[in-house]
């Protein structure tokens, strides 16, 4: 009986050595798996900002072609009347939790409004804001007197404008 029981034991002791190595192996595959799929959404947002920009030229192009009787459009930042870019309140807290702009000594020369140009440089938002917010995908921003701007794709002009509270 002695001799069974030492087989017995022996082969339970394979069969969690086998099973322990079995979950690594699994668990790093698993790890793996989770990289390539950051991975590609980042390569997917990328190919969609890519595709906006060619349908804007394709549409450029074919607005420009079209015979028309009709007087050319000023460009689409230019236009008042352009649809206006709203955040929830959820999504502005996010952004004021991603974005933390230095407060501001002392009182602002002068506040930015919606509709504003912005000048100087701009900064494409976080790619784990875009993936949340889906429609600031391309969008950019910039910090003005401790108050976030942001910029539409191709837009000079402030979006929306986030205060500090």
């Amino acid at each position: 009986m002695g001799n069974i029981e030492r087989w017995l034991l022996a082969l339970l002791s394979v069969l969690v050595i086998v099973s322990c190595v079995c979950a690594t192996i699994v668990l790093m595959q698993a790890t793996a798996l989770k990289a390539e799929i950051a991975t590609l959404q980042r390569e997917i947002i990328a190919l969609k900002l890519r595709v906006a920009r060619l349908d804007q030229i394709a549409s450029a192009n074919e607005a420009r072609d079209k015979p028309g009787t009709e007087a050319p459009k000023p460009p689409a930042e230019n236009r008042p009347d352009q649809a206006v870019l709203v955040l929830s309140r959820e999504e502005i807290q996010l952004i004021r939790d991603y974005i933390k702009p230095a407060p501001v000594a002392g009182s602002a020369t002068e506040s930015i409004k919606v509709g504003d140009p912005v000048t100087g440089e701009t900064i494409p938002f976080p790619s784990p804001i875009t993936e949340k917010v889906r429609k600031l995908l391309g969008a950019r921003f910039t910090i003005r007197n401790g108050v976030i701007v942001i910029t539409r794709i191709g837009s000079r002009y402030a979006d929306v404008v986030i205060g500090p509270n």
